[in-house]
């Protein structure tokens, strides 16, 4: 089986190189009373409806959220020059696979479901070896199918896995996102459940200016990433302990930026582990921006046709 991925994003600080190795180093919130204009010019008063109450009548609905996501991951900041057999050239290592993802697609709530797609990007290349180190990363481009989470299908643009006649690979296994799930890995769709949500407005909230067309307030704050672990009822009991421990290297620093609605529009989080060993992440940045709340959604699996089952386990881009 092979191992999750894991990818930065206000995920754990991971990155693929983890592939090789297991390194897996809320609180009253503020109640606001709004008053606002809804649909066809008919009022309605949210009072006392928080963030996490607003999400949880999205999914209750059954609802979408469009979603945009960036990460910029930073490592160590030291290029290791290693000599080559012959002595005279210098082979820069160290400076990781990619430097930024851009993930853009839709999450539906209650009836969990998502179609998102990410592209990878270097924007860290040293001038001097621009013609060294190559900057097309179209192969990684990956599109990810959840539905429930647990039938997940994973198309990429390197075909990795996938026999001919094939388009997407696919499993089933609820197991397979447990190493994630303990870690406490913030997608988009962790960021918006109710636990997670809880403890990112627990800070008191200040003015965040307008986004996405509306006025905000914005809750700061920081906190071990452990804080985020959202186990599942069939986890392993003993990665259920030693993971949370391990990642309490890590600390989180958030923003997250909340409409007159008390919908998420935004979250922006910087991870920082100072165990990092070389070749791994020691920071990482993720924006989230979340637009187009209510949206009729459908998402549905790939033409079965195209698509070969697998008995390993997917850890799709993105996290």
């Amino acid at each position: 089986m092979r191992p999750p991925s894991p990818e930065w994003s206000a995920h754990a600080l991971t990155h693929r190189s983890y592939d090789h190795r297991v390194h897996l180093s809320r609180i009253v919130p503020t109640v606001l009373v709004i008053t606002l204009t809804a649909g066809c010019g008919e009022e309605s008063t949210m009072t006392g409806r928080t963030p996490a109450e607003a999400v949880a009548q999205q999914a209750k609905d059954s609802t979408g959220v469009k979603v945009t996501k960036l990460v910029r991951v930073d490592y160590s900041g030291v290029v290791t020059p290693t000599p080559s057999s012959e002595d005279d050239t210098i082979v820069p290592v160290n400076i990781g696979e990619y430097s930024e993802s851009r993930t853009t697609g839709i999450l539906r709530l209650g009836a969990a479901a998502s179609d998102l797609t990410t592209t990878f990007h270097r924007t860290d290349i040293p001038e001097d070896l621009k013609g060294i180190i190559p900057d097309d990363l179209s192969y990684m481009t990956t599109k990810a199918i959840s539905i429930s989470g647990t039938d997940t299908y994973e198309q990429r643009a390197d075909r990795r896995d996938v026999p001919a006649g094939k388009a997407w690979l696919h499993h089933s296994s609820p197991k397979c996102g447990m190493a994630a799930r303990l870690l406490g890995a913030l997608d988009a769709r962790a960021v918006l459940s109710p636990k997670v949500l809880q403890r990112l407005t627990a800070p008191a909230p200040s003015s965040g200016g307008v986004i996405d067309a509306v006025a905000t307030v914005v809750h700061s704050g920081s906190a071990s990433h452990a804080e985020f672990s959202i186990p599942a009822q069939g986890d392993d009991p003993v990665m259920a302990v030693q993971l949370p421990m391990q990642s309490r290297s890590i600390e989180v620093s958030w923003q997250l930026w909340v409409g007159p609605d008390q919908l998420p529009r935004r979250v922006r989080l910087i991870m920082t582990d100072l165990l990092a060993e070389k070749d791994v992440p020691r920071s990482a940045v993720t924006e989230i921006d979340f637009t187009d709340w209510g949206s009729d959604v459908s998402i549905g699996p790939p033409p079965k046709d195209q698509v070969h089952e697998t008995g390993s386990c997917l850890d799709p881009e993105p996290q």
